[in-house]
């Protein structure tokens, strides 16, 4: 009888040390959920003005909206013409330029140029050329017309 009492206090006693085990790998686990899941960095807006400082609010909230994955929002910076079409299977954690703003005169519109580089949540980093497009009326606004 004092056999299987002590049997049965061994049982309950590993039972209960593997629950607390879970529980430390649930933990563990949480943890590591919560540091995967960051906000965007942003491009500090405060040293651009005018035409530069509408570029990099559209990149901004180019890495908002993928980081929401909220298409919809996504989908209206984009120029009409732009061959994008959905949203990217990435979230962008933040996008350094890697040159000065480039903007062009053309006839009917002005037209600009930023290289840069996407650096994603996961930490890899791939270069682009993005183009922005204004057409010449008062009213327009800057939209995205490609990501190469």
């Amino acid at each position: 009888m004092k056999k299987i009492f002590v049997m049965i206090s061994l049982i309950f006693w590993l039972s209960s040390c593997n629950l607390k085990n879970e529980d430390n790998n649930l933990l563990t686990t949480y943890s590591i959920s919560s540091q995967v899941i960051e906000s965007p960095e942003y491009i500090n807006e405060n040293i651009y003005s005018g035409n530069e400082l509408d570029i990099i609010r559209l990149i901004n909230q180019r890495m908002k909206y993928t980081f929401e994955e909220n298409e919809s929002e996504y989908m209206k910076l984009f120029h009409a013409t732009s061959p994008i079409n959905g949203l990217p299977k990435y979230k962008l954690k933040t996008v350094k330029l890697l040159d000065e703003i480039n903007i062009q005169e053309q006839k009917y519109s002005f037209v600009a140029l930023v290289k840069a580089e996407d650096i994603v949540i996961s930490g890899e980093a791939f270069n682009y050329n993005y183009v922005f497009i204004k057409a010449k009326n008062s009213n327009d606004e800057w939209k995205i017309g490609d990501i190469d």
